[in-house]
């Protein structure tokens, strides 16, 4: 006779052998809970709590990246302290940034940070002040080239220049400078675009008095904080490569937007020759002032074409009042007449903004002539200029 139980079987979840050989269930259902409790701990960690700390949420670049290429660069960052004369006092003291360039002692920083200086001096990043004489310059595009003693950074690796032709909206951008005086202070950002424009005054002067305004072509754009003592220096790539000078800060009714522009790298290496030979560069210079038409600027103005640049004001003893171009016959306190001159063509090439005839120019050098294709009213014209220097005063 056999013997029977008054239990059910196990079922398939509960058929698990103790160690004497025989089902225990109750282990089976301690396993399936361990893993939901790990699949949800791994669920946490992976993905974040929503109560996890500040300190601990998840950058947005690799540290270690960033930190390696301060650890690489940084040695080539110099503060730069100018002394220059001023209306109401003896000496005035201001500061910038700038970096190293070759073993020549060479240092790339802004025209605006050194121009009209007594004396210049560079501070290196172990402390050492060095004097420092300009080499040359670009006014127009806001680049200075200075020397140092070359024996004295020969244990510095210079920085190397990237193709800014090849950057795009995204990539990580390092600005590195001495802000405030803060020296080798790190920012890091995007590239948040390309072939932007800004303006700096004429001659890179902050006294009063200094209205004049040329806009600089092809700036890069950037997230990465910059702020006074800021310019000159470099705006690096993942690599610690150079794709920009730091050179401006948007500023918006007395407030810092966060928008920051740099000098292409590539503008550094077309200039770096003529400025290394002691040159400054001049680019030549049309003589008007300008703005671009659209539909609504044009159904204001009058206007049968919406494409183009609107020639204002021609400036007296220039280029294009030689070429007898005409601006708006406004005046001060009026609205525009809309008689001025359109510029549609340089050359042949469409312009539709004032920064596409500065990047044309900038193609350019005084004294080289070019052809205009303008609207005078109803009537298309081609007017021939003489580019002349951009003038000093």
């Amino acid at each position: 006779m056999s013997l029977t139980h008054d239990r059910e079987e196990p079922s398939e979840a509960e058929a698990v052998e103790r160690p004497g050989g025989r089902p225990f269930k109750g282990l089976a259902v301690f396993g399936l809970t361990v893993g939901l409790l790990l699949g949800f701990a791994l669920g946490w960690v992976s993905f974040g709590s929503p109560w996890r700390a500040p300190w601990q949420t998840a950058t947005l670049y690799d540290e270690q990246e960033v930190v390696s290429v301060f650890d690489k660069a940084s040695p080539a960052v110099v503060e730069i302290t100018v002394a220059r004369p001023t209306r109401n006092l003896p000496l005035l003291q201001t500061s910038g940034s700038g970096f190293l360039i070759d073993g020549d002692g060479h240092v790339v920083t802004n025209h605006h940070v050194v121009a009209g200086s007594d004396r210049i001096t560079v501070e290196l990043h172990d402390g050492r002040v060095l004097d420092a004489s300009a080499v040359g310059s670009s006014p127009a595009d806001d680049l200075a080239l200075l020397r140092v003693d070359p024996s004295q950074v020969q244990d510095i690796a210079p920085l190397d220049l990237a193709d800014s032709d090849e950057l795009r909206p995204g990539q990580l951008a390092i600005a590195i400078g001495s802000p405030f005086r803060k020296q080798n202070s790190i920012s890091v950002g995007v590239v948040s675009g390309v072939g932007r424009s800004g303006s700096r005054p004429r001659d890179g002067s902050m006294e009063p008095g200094s209205i004049m305004y040329r806009p600089v072509a092809d700036l890069v754009q950037t997230t990465a904080a910059l702020n006074p003592g800021s310019s000159g220096g470099p705006l690096l790539d993942s690599r610690g490569a150079v794709i920009g000078v730091n050179s401006a800060v948007r500023i918006e009714s007395g407030l810092q937007v966060g928008m920051g522009f740099a000098v292409p790298s590539n503008t550094v290496a077309e200039l770096l020759p003529e400025m290394m030979a002691g040159v400054q560069v001049r680019r030549p210079w049309l003589g008007i002032r300008g703005s671009a038409l659209n539909d609504v600027s044009a159904a204001e103005l009058g206007l049968s074409v919406s494409s183009g640049v609107y020639v204002s004001e021609v400036m007296p003893d220039s280029p294009a009042a030689q070429a007898k171009l005409r601006g708006d016959s406004q005046s001060f306190f009026s609205r525009p007449a809309g008689d001025g001159d359109v510029i549609l063509a340089v050359d042949e090439a469409e312009v539709s903004s004032v920064t596409d005839i500065v990047t044309f120019l900038n193609t350019r050098r005084p004294g080289d002539r070019i052809a205009l294709t303008i609207l005078r009213g109803s009537e298309p014209l081609r007017v021939h200029v003489t580019l002349d220097d951009w003038p000093d005063t």
